[in-house]
């Protein structure tokens, strides 16, 4: 939101940005006033001709629900949108099924709101097939993992063996690892737990799905 509005102004706008959103109206001077318990038609008055003069609202004279927001302050929101966003690393693909090409490079990103987001370190990868249906993990998702090497059982984890990586339940059996697949039409993976082949790249903490 732009410096030059006061605490109040931009509470104001705000209400009036969310009124036109929730109910397709703008707000009539009483409802602002009601909602911020100004008792003078005179004091939300001030208020919105300074949001006017300042360029983020325009009002129809003699229309009790006149306002309508400029470009200035659609702007102005679209702003605050994207920085409530993050980009997250995307990480190649990983298969969901039999382990495809390893994926350590980056290929881009994706837009995560962060308050979906745990502190330290996340990355993205998309997924391929349908080893993880029954976890509700399908082909072509995006899961979130946050970095670490270590995992409890039952975890949905990223794996990588060899150059290859991929998405499973993490099963520790005395020295080895199970992988376990959430569909019964695939076998689990099974590797040496000391293997230098293998090795935890991240914890599946989340899930984006584009329709």
């Amino acid at each position: 939101m732009g410096k030059e509005l006061t605490p109040r102004q931009r509470e104001v706008l705000d209400f009036i940005r969310k009124m036109i959103e929730n109910k397709g109206l703008p707000p009539t001077i009483r409802e602002i006033g009601e909602r911020f318990k100004i008792t003078s038609t005179n004091g939300v008055r001030a208020i919105l001709s300074a949001l006017g003069k300042k360029g983020y609202i325009r009002r129809k004279p003699l229309v009790s629900r006149g306002i309508e927001l400029a470009r200035k302050a659609k702007a102005s929101f679209d702003h605050t949108r994207e920085s409530a966003y993050v980009p997250v690393p995307l990480v190649g693909r990983i298969a969901a099924g039999l382990p495809t090409l390893a994926v350590e490079n980056i290929e881009g990103s994706i837009a995560v709101d962060r308050s979906f987001l745990p502190g330290g370190d996340v990355f993205s990868l998309r997924v391929e097939g349908e080893s993880m249906k029954d976890s509700g993990i399908f082909n072509g998702d995006y899961v979130l993992a946050r970095v670490q090497s270590i995992a409890e059982k039952g975890d949905i984890v990223v794996a990588v063996i060899g150059e290859e990586a991929t998405v499973k339940r993490y099963v520790p059996q005395k020295n080895k690892v199970k992988l376990e697949p959430a569909n019964p039409a695939f076998r689990p993976i099974v590797v040496n737990q000391k293997s230098p082949e293998f090795r935890i790249a991240g914890k599946v903490i989340g899930l984006l799905r584009r329709m």
